[in-house]
């Protein structure tokens, strides 16, 4: 299945990239964006391998770090990623990125 970025997910993961430059060395911004691309070959390989969202309908939630998760969608021809969180974030703050 095809993998496709959302507008939101490629804000968002540029987000979390661009914190992580801020505060850290460019080694763990590619160690993020490596960690990342890893999973997003495991989803497409196996799109149901991650648990559904607790708090969003037919979204399933890919935790790339202990900081960082994916939440994607998949459909009938490919497999949709929403968008970037940072898990230190309130979580009811979820339902306004999507």
């Amino acid at each position: 299945m095809e993998i496709v970025w959302t507008e939101k997910a490629d804000e968002t993961f540029d987000e979390i990239a661009d914190w992580i430059e801020e505060r850290f060395t460019q080694k763990e911004v590619d160690t993020f964006v490596l960690t990342t691309y890893e999973v997003l070959d495991n989803i497409e390989e196996f799109p149901k391998s991650y648990p559904m969202s607790k708090t969003l309908k037919r979204v399933r939630k890919a935790v790339i770090h202990p900081h960082s998760s994916l939440y994607y969608r998949i459909r009938k021809r490919e497999i949709e990623l929403l968008f970037f969180w940072d898990n230190r974030r309130n979580p009811e703050d979820k339902a306004q990125v999507v």
